[in-house]
């Protein structure tokens, strides 16, 4: 039996052309998202705006956990000049803790009265990484983090959750606001 190169170079192009045509119909992957690689479900990867975690498919937990959250207001009040500050917050839309407490971020900051599409938001993957590097230098071991600025300068940080048990983002905040950084809930001191 003769096998023929150019019939099984054939067969191979149009197996695969009808395997990516076929993956390509069902990717549920909306535009300008990626693939998390270890769920199949849709990410973010990069810079965002925060009206980007308020459309399909984080729409399902956004509203959730910002409309759920009680904001301890006489807590935020106690912090004085929360707009001297400056904000990065690092997150991964595939991430627990951020999908919790992202949303939680946002309400304080518009009961501070900080106008949250100020707050530089960068999207990472399960290694941290942001497409542009925008992680590099910051540290970025877990996430969300806020990483809280007086210009250029670090003043504080908050690590994936608030940093103790009897902690709160708002505390945290506060405790941020009167140069006393909190350890966050990692950290082996």
């Amino acid at each position: 039996m003769i096998i023929n190169n150019k019939n099984i170079s054939l067969c191979l192009a149009i197996a695969c052309l009808a395997l990516s045509y076929k993956l390509l119909l069902t990717s549920n992957i909306p535009d300008g998202m990626f693939e998390d690689p270890n769920t199949g479900e849709a990410m973010l990867l990069g810079e965002i705006v925060i009206d980007e975690l308020k459309q399909y498919p984080f729409n399902d937990w956004y509203p959730v956990e910002f409309d759920g959250y009680e904001v301890d207001k006489e807590l935020l009040a106690a912090i004085s000049n929360p707009l001297q500050y400056n904000f990065e917050l690092f997150l991964g839309t595939w991430c627990g803790d951020s999908r919790r407490e992202v949303p939680r971020i946002e309400k304080i900051f518009n009961n501070l009265g900080i106008d949250f599409d100020k707050v530089k938001i960068v999207t990472v993957d399960r290694e941290k990484i942001s497409p542009e590097n925008e992680q590099e230098g910051k540290d970025i071991r877990y996430v969300p983090t806020l990483i809280v600025k007086i210009g250029d300068a670090e003043v504080g940080r908050i690590v994936e959750s608030p940093s103790s048990e009897i902690s709160s983002l708002e505390s945290d905040l506060f405790e941020i606001s009167l140069g006393i950084p909190p350890v966050p809930n990692y950290s082996e001191n």
